[in-house]
């Protein structure tokens, strides 16, 4: 069969959210008279890796091997697969107990005699998944990792640090799109040789992805600031020589005429003055039409700045009619490489633009409801999607704080982005442009090779999305060491400016693996249900909590669980899919009746000091009692919550 396989049943699945995974067509067919929806690869245990699995992307899947070594084998593989997926399903495999050597779920059934319900049966196979923990749902993955400011060098990290402070948003809401303009500044002049022929060009393409009132404006504003004064005062210089030209060309306007009436065929006509040509670093118009006329007048390239990024979206599909989304689409692909692009104009003077170096870099916020809609299959086939860098942290309530940036901190990071902006191309052989190599030195190449090589067998394992970005992200850690080593020239931190040391490379890899586990993050968000979003929404307000919380701190606390129950019902579903338990707290010494706590798998098991237990006059966790100490006046034990686990 060709690769990727179609998994058994294939149609059945789509409508179910919960899918038994059996090994081979006969088992599978034996589960579906359970009134499961089962499925399995094609080709043998061995060959699990050959079949396309997402189709179990977000669902609820109950791996069943048959007793045996390759049974097992094959679970274990099936499980590797299915975490890798976005959104990951919940896996859980369930071993079926008294089961023969080789056997599987048919000879299970049979083992029960022709008697046997197939309710009975199948509720004991319920019973058994509910017992055996979710190899997904406590996933890392699921986790946000705060971003590697101290892997940015000065002056960036100290601006990026104090601008978090007083705007008291995530540091990666000003970090990535610092690094963006960054990147723009020093354009097409430089490119990082990371062989012959490979060349990585400080292009970057970065989203800031929240909801309102994160802070994601003011941040992304702070930002653009030395790149926008720079344009204002490009722009004022344009006026002024834009009036002299005007009274230029009136000048010129009269001499022509007079000649044109003095008839002297010796005498040369006036030569007419030329428009003076308007310096660009900054756009916010997305049309390729509008952009291509500008970009041959900006061969170091452009900075695509919009606060919403949902109108460059949207200008992919302005002219779909016309089959102009795709030639856009195409020619951004081919701006994210610093390529050439050809652009027919069809307003205002009609004609045909060719841009030899058409180089964007991209930034912007945008909500995660409109990220979703505008990443639809056109882009995430195209791999337009995978060559963003997203950040996507978790809400947090803003808090009142007098702190402020130094006007000074400012002042150096504009003189950086300014000397950035003074780095210049070299003449090609035909009197263009080129961009001057950046090569790596010994031990920056041994730490590339050493990534490249590691990154691809994580490539190898993954399939749709996650695919397409690590397909992107192997050059980025190139480009943002590129972007590294730059701020620290600027900085007077690196003698040689066209040598990248091993510290640039190491921190270009340290930040791409920090966006890898990002990508997974959103992607895995990005197609949540409402269900699975208020879940985990629910569970980093507990985080941030502490890791635990009663029904009622939660009813108090998440504005989307105030009707009574909702907020212990939503619990009790986080502890049902693995995300947490409950446990019974006991009042010493004030009395009063014991409340249950929620607690996050994360924050297991607490334990405390016979001393600390003292020391507590509040409430403390039974399992947090050694039962080999005397108890204390008013304690209760509960049977299922004594002793201390192993």
């Amino acid at each position: 069969m060709p690769e990727p396989r179609p998994l058994y049943g294939l149609p059945d699945l789509a409508s179910s959210q919960r899918v038994l995974v059996v090994e081979g067509e006969k088992a599978a067919d034996a589960a579906r008279t359970l009134g499961f929806t089962a499925t399995t690869s094609a080709g043998g245990s061995g060959a699990a890796s050959k079949s396309d699995w997402r189709p179990l992307a977000g669902k609820e899947v109950w791996i069943l091997p048959d007793n045996d070594t390759p049974g097992r084998k094959y679970a274990d593989t099936v499980a590797s697969i299915l975490t890798k997926l976005t959104p990951a399903p919940v896996v859980r495999v369930v071993e079926l107990p008294y089961l023969p050597d080789h056997g599987d779920v048919v000879d299970w059934i049979d083992a029960h005699g022709e008697a046997a319900e197939p309710e009975v049966m199948r509720a004991e196979i319920e019973v058994l998944a509910g017992a055996v923990q979710s190899e997904t749902a406590t996933s890392d993955a699921a986790a946000f990792e705060p971003f590697p400011v101290d892997v940015l060098p000065e002056p960036v990290r100290g601006f990026v640090a104090a601008g978090a402070k007083a705007i008291g948003c995530d540091p990666s809401y000003l970090a990535l799109p610092l690094i963006t303009a960054i990147a723009s500044a020093i354009g097409t002049t430089r490119r990082l040789e990371l062989k012959r022929g490979w060349t990585a060009p400080a292009i970057v393409w970065g989203a800031i992805v929240g909801e309102s009132g994160t802070a994601k404006t003011p941040a992304f504003k702070l930002v653009m600031r030395p790149i926008h004064e720079r344009q204002r005062k490009a722009l004022e210089r344009h006026d002024e020589a834009m009036k002299q030209y005007e009274a230029d060309l009136a000048r010129w306007e009269k001499e022509s005429t007079a000649w044109k009436r003095g008839k002297d065929p010796s005498e040369e006509p006036p030569p007419k003055p030329e428009q003076p040509p308007c310096e660009r670093f900054i756009v916010a118009d997305t049309t390729v039409e509008a952009l291509a006329p500008i970009l041959l007048t900006s061969p170091r390239g452009l900075l695509l700045s919009r606060d919403e990024l949902a109108g460059w979206f949207g200008s992919f599909d302005r002219y779909a009619g016309a089959g102009k989304a795709g030639a856009d689409s195409a020619n951004w692909l081919s701006m994210f490489n610093a390529e050439s692009i050809i652009v027919d104009r069809k307003t205002g003077i009609p004609r045909t633009i060719y841009v030899p170096q058409a180089a964007v870099c991209v930034s912007g916020g945008i909500q995660p409801g409109i990220l979703n809609r505008a990443l639809g299959d056109e882009h995430r086939e195209s791999g337009l999607a995978a060559r963003l860098l997203l950040t996507y942290p978790p809400r947090k309530a803003k808090e009142w704080t007098e702190a402020d940036i130094d006007p000074r901190a400012e002042a150096e990071l504009a003189r950086l982005v300014d000397k950035l902006f003074d780095l210049q191309s070299t003449t090609s052989d035909d009197g263009g442009t080129r961009p001057v190599l950046v090569r790596l030195s010994p031990e920056a190449k041994a730490a590339w090779m050493s990534y490249y090589n590691a990154h691809n067998v994580e490539q190898a394992d993954l399939t749709g999305d996650m695919a397409a970005a690590w397909s992107k992200l192997e050059e980025y850690a190139a480009r943002l060491a590129l972007v590294v080593h730059y701020i620290r020239w600027a900085a007077a931190d690196v003698s040689e400016e066209l040598r990248l040391d091993v510290a640039s490379m190491k921190a270009g890899i340290a930040f791409v693996t920090w966006f890898k586990h990002e990508a997974r993050r959103v992607y895995a968000m990005l197609g949540e249900t409402d269900i699975e979003r208020n879940q985990r929404r629910l569970v980093e307000w507990i985080t941030q909590k502490g890791g635990k919380v009663t029904a009622r701190e939660a009813q108090q606390g998440c504005r989307w669980l105030k009707v009574a129950g909702v907020a212990e019902a939503a619990l009790e579903k986080l502890a049902k899919v693995g995300r947490g338990c409950w446990r019974e707290s006991v009042t010493f010494c004030k009395g009063g009746r014991p409340s249950r706590l929620f607690v996050l798998n994360a924050t297991l098991p607490v334990y405390e000091t016979p001393e600390k237990l003292e020391a507590n006059e509040g409430s403390v966790d039974v399992d947090t009692v050694d039962d080999s100490e005397e108890r204390l006046p008013g304690d209760r034990l509960f049977p299922d919550q004594r002793g201390l686990p192993d």
